[in-house]
């Protein structure tokens, strides 16, 4: 059985989310800020550690772009009509995938953070799921976000 290490300092729905895709599959074991044991999962998560390691994460924007704190503010005073979720791991820093929102013109951030923290709940147990099994990330599988757990489907490959 595959091991998962998530790395939090502040709770989130995020932690919840992956706990509940991928709990029967995998071996789950939560750290709040204290981790030194790396060598013994096969992936560690980082949802708001300050965890320096090497970690698969998510940043509200799609990176490089608005890569400081509130980026989902950053780019409605930007103007842009494009953000999403970036899904990378940390060190050394190379993104894995990357989830588009158009943005209108009369968005509050706000919303917009509301939207982007949605998607993440929604597409990082996915991307965990299929980093653990050595399978590719198609875009198919992120757009069919919905998918929180399969019932009545196969929406996501499980």
């Amino acid at each position: 059985m595959k091991k998962l290490a998530i790395l939090y300092s502040t709770y989130t729905p995020t932690i919840d989310s992956i706990i509940g895709f991928l709990g029967k599959e995998v071996e789950i074991v939560c750290f709040n800020n204290n981790f030194d044991e790396t060598d013994k999962f096969d992936l560690i998560v980082n949802i708001n550690s300050e965890y320096r390691g090497n970690a698969l994460k998510a940043h509200h924007s799609l990176l490089p772009s608005f890569e400081g704190e509130n980026p989902a503010q950053q780019a409605v005073l930007a103007g842009v009509k494009v953000s999403g979720v970036t899904f990378y791991f940390t060190n050394p820093f190379r993104i894995i995938a990357q989830y588009p929102i158009f943005i209108s013109n009369d968005a509050h951030f706000d919303d917009i953070e509301q939207e982007l923290e949605y998607i993440e709940q929604g597409i990082f147990p996915i991307i965990i799921q299929k980093l653990l099994n050595n399978e590719i990330i198609e875009m198919k599988t992120l757009l069919n976000k919905n998918c929180t757990g399969c019932s009545g489907g196969n929406c996501c490959g499980r």
